[in-house]
């Protein structure tokens, strides 16, 4: 073999066999990965306490409940919007089915109980129906006069249609 040639081989080796070689081995590692849940989109909220009404936080909370929300997920981050008066937003997690949110409120939205904590929420999907749906707990962190909201939600189906 001439010397031309042979440097034609190790250039050919090195510049794709070593590539395909390295794509072999991360879709081989990577067969078993499976994306999250898909849960972006509207979801419309049906909320009922769980503890007797009069309480200081009880309105306060299924005024921000009783809403729909917008979830914009990346993989398992997502970002929980309540299409309420302010927009009250925050970042969360997808762990399997379960979600985590914790959420900013400001204070003109809450009692003097509950100004400047966070309100939690966390939810479970039901991703094995047609239409996703999610059931969970809503409740401001640290405060103990404030109910625990139980909610349902359900996905608004998504239109059909081109063009975006």
């Amino acid at each position: 073999m001439s010397h031309t040639n042979r440097n034609f081989v190790i250039a050919y080796v090195l510049l794709v066999g070593l590539p395909l070689a390295g794509l072999a081995g991360v879709l081989k590692s990577g067969h078993s990965i499976k994306a999250p849940v898909a849960i972006d989109g509207t979801w419309n909220v049906d909320s009922t306490s769980l503890h007797t009404a009069g309480q200081s936080c009880d309105k306060a909370v299924s005024a921000l409940a009783a809403s729909s929300f917008l979830i914009s997920q990346s993989g398992r981050n997502l970002t929980l919007t309540l299409q309420n008066a302010n927009k009250t937003s925050g970042d969360g997690s997808l762990d399997g089915t379960s979600l985590n949110v914790p959420l900013a409120v400001t204070d003109s939205q809450m009692p003097a109980c509950a100004a400047g904590q966070a309100l939690v929420l966390t939810g479970t999907i039901q991703a094995d129906t047609d239409r996703r749906s999610m059931s969970g707990l809503m409740w401001v962190a640290d405060c103990p006069a404030c109910a625990t909201m139980r909610f349902h939600a359900v996905r608004q189906a998504r239109t059909q249609g081109g063009g975006h």
